[in-house]
């Protein structure tokens, strides 16, 4: 399924929800993009995802960062059998760049298992399918 610029695919032999955006986006499109990753993640009962953001930028801002933060990860807490994991991949030129609050980076990396749901940055697609398996 292929909407606001994302790729969504199931992958029960995993079992993931592989999210790969196609294109840049603008915010509303990311703000429906993670909905639509939900709406593919209760489908499948699939707690495990990976959101590949190697094709499109950035998207910074105190107000995504708050509203991913406030509203969208408040939702994932005892919604699926098991926690749910986020294994966010970028690329490694990506990684290494400055970080700011509202990053990706910067959020993925935020320890968020107290909550109910864990985040991770990966460069490397084998070690985040890894990660996501645990």
């Amino acid at each position: 399924m292929v909407v606001f610029g994302l790729e969504i695919t199931p992958r029960p032999d995993l079992p993931a929800i592989v999210a790969r955006w196609q294109r840049e986006i603008t915010d509303s499109e990311l703000r429906a993009g993670y909905f639509a990753i939900l709406d593919a993640a209760d489908a499948q009962q699939c707690s495990r995802w990976l959101l590949d953001l190697r094709r499109r930028d950035e998207l910074t801002s105190t107000e995504l960062a708050a509203w991913i933060n406030a509203d969208f990860f408040p939702k994932l807490p005892q919604r699926y059998a098991q926690p749910v994991r986020i294994a966010f991949l970028v690329s490694p030129m990506r990684a290494l760049q400055e970080q700011s609050d509202s990053s990706v980076a910067t959020i993925a990396t935020a320890s968020q298992t107290r909550h109910g749901y864990s985040t991770a940055l990966f460069t490397d697609e084998a070690a985040a399918y890894d990660w996501l398996a645990r």
